[in-house]
């Protein structure tokens, strides 16, 4: 059966408008975690353990949906994000409706954060199977257009939080979800392959191999993902206490929307001119640069002596995820085979959860006991060794790369090349 070829145009605006309701609503639900949270008397130590819990609850359900996706290629991604969507949907009326006690609270709260964490790597996945089967599609611009919906929306938000309490929060919430859904819905099916101006349905899947498999056949994907643990883990301190990290250099909600808005709005122009940037440099010359640069932001908010260098900080993301969210797509969809890029997605996904599960509840208990500013220089450790490991990384990589055809040229730093 053939179908004509989307309209490219028309694919790459649903997805950033796919990108784009997607994480406002995490900037809703997420964003402001600690200051929701303690709204309802919940302790630093205590929101610490339910982002370990949420993180928790996001490596089960995404390794069991990439791998059920996987081994049930019939089985559409867009109608499994929209379960996923529903579920959340109704978690949260029940905390916007039902005065709930708090360790129930915690719980729907967890639960909902767990079902939202698992959709970067499904979405990545859908993304990227249109790439895969020959339509070329360009995750650039969509993803900035997101990055600056989530700016934006996150600067607004800290204006709000300003006049409203907290819970006004769940209410927005719920509306953007249904605007999420609306966007998968409208999502056109990709089980199909490119060929000749049309689109023909895809074989019969290749073999199927098991998750442990798929690690232990790549020892750069080894690397790489514990790099990936210890940057997510180096990354809370401007992330669920980025609120601690404001206040302690004496700044309002306003001014965490401020921060907010400049750590997501930079990655905007990062991520139109990623696509640009693959198609003349190695992804894992990249990825060195990105982690370098997470490691100077670290720095700066380690030694900031006032709000003013945490903006500056914040605007060193147009070098981090701005440039690590679409590079480390590609980088993974062309290190595993085509039966495992679902997962292959996943366990990227899976690697920043299990570095929340390892580092927030320990965060948490470090800012209660001993302040923010300890935990300020544990993250500047771990962004350390996630940049030396990133370093290890694209020198196996390149390694790799040497054993099925000699390089054509040497660069000062071989693991640039």
């Amino acid at each position: 059966m053939q179908q004509r070829v989307p309209n490219k145009f028309r694919l790459e605006s649903i997805f950033a408008g796919m990108h784009s309701t997607y994480w406002i609503t995490t900037c809703t639900f997420s964003g402001f975690m600690a200051l929701y949270l303690s709204h309802y008397g919940v302790n630093d130590a205590l929101v610490g353990i339910t982002a370990s819990v949420i993180s928790l609850i996001t490596i089960i359900f995404q390794l069991a949906i990439s791998s059920f996706s996987d081994n049930n290629s019939h089985v559409p991604l867009k109608k499994i994000i929209i379960l996923i969507y529903l579920a959340m949907l109704g978690l949260v009326a029940l905390l916007t409706l039902v005065p709930l006690p708090m360790m129930l609270l915690l719980l729907v709260y967890s639960l909902t954060g767990g079902l939202g964490s698992s959709l970067p790597g499904l979405y990545n996945a859908q993304i990227i199977h249109f790439v895969n089967l020959g339509l070329p599609v360009n995750l650039g611009w969509p993803r900035g257009v997101s990055a600056m919906a989530y700016a934006v929306f996150a600067f607004f938000l800290g204006l709000l939080l300003e006049r409203y309490a907290p819970p006004i929060l769940m209410p927005i919430c719920l509306i953007l979800i249904v605007l999420a859904i609306l966007m998968v819905v409208i999502m056109p099916r990709p089980e199909q392959v490119v060929a000749g101006g049309a689109i023909q349905d895809l074989a019969a899947a290749p073999e199927r191999t098991s998750m442990l498999d798929l690690l232990k056949a790549s020892r750069v994907m080894q690397v790489f993902l514990l790099s990936a643990v210890f940057m997510n883990a180096g990354v809370i301190n401007n992330l669920l206490f980025l609120p601690r990290v404001i206040a302690a250099k004496g700044g309002t909600e306003a001014a965490l929307g401020l921060a907010m808005f400049l750590q997501a709005g930079v990655e905007m122009p990062a991520m139109f001119v990623t696509p640009w940037l693959l198609r003349r440099f190695r992804a894992r010359a990249i990825l060195s640069l990105s982690l370098t640069m997470y490691f100077v932001k670290t720095l700066l908010i380690y030694i900031a002596p006032g709000i003013g260098t945490i903006y500056v900080a914040m605007a060193l993301s147009v070098f981090c995820f701005g440039l690590y969210g679409i590079t480390s797509v590609y980088f993974v969809n062309d290190a595993v085979k085509q039966n495992e890029k679902v997962r292959a997605q996943s366990l990227v996904t899976s690697s920043g959860a299990l570095a929340a599960i390892l580092g927030n509840s320990g965060a948490g208990w470090v800012v209660q006991t001993y302040g923010i500013d300890r935990l300020n220089l544990i993250c500047l450790l771990l962004q350390t060794v996630a940049m030396l490991l990133m370093f290890y990384t694209a020198y196996l990589h390149r390694q790799e790369e040497k054993r099925k055809q000699p390089p054509t040229s040497a660069l000062p730093f071989p693991f640039l090349q």
